[in-house]
């Protein structure tokens, strides 16, 4: 996480940036829909973030050792340990 707030700056600076400016590389595409201009940078970095947090979190519910988590691994644990009322 530290890494990720350290390069997220300068990413945003130096690449999403001045791709979402007036003349930029996609401020015909998706700056129709975000809008250009100043603060698009790290709008779009949160975007793309999100879209990916989302793909992630599905491509996790469909892996089958989570998916049948809980047939795996048992609600209660014993160790054969009577318990004293």
């Amino acid at each position: 996480m530290p890494v990720a707030y350290l390069i997220a700056g300068p990413l945003t600076d130096k690449v999403f940036t001045p791709l979402l400016n007036e003349n930029g590389a996609l401020a015909e595409s998706v700056g129709k829909v975000i809008g250009v201009g100043p603060g698009r940078g790290i709008g779009l970095l949160l975007i793309l973030l999100g879209i990916t947090t989302i793909l992630m979190t599905f491509r996790a519910y469909f892996h089958p050792r989570l998916l049948n988590v809980d047939v795996e691994i048992p609600d209660v644990l014993t160790d054969n340990v009577t318990a004293k009322a």
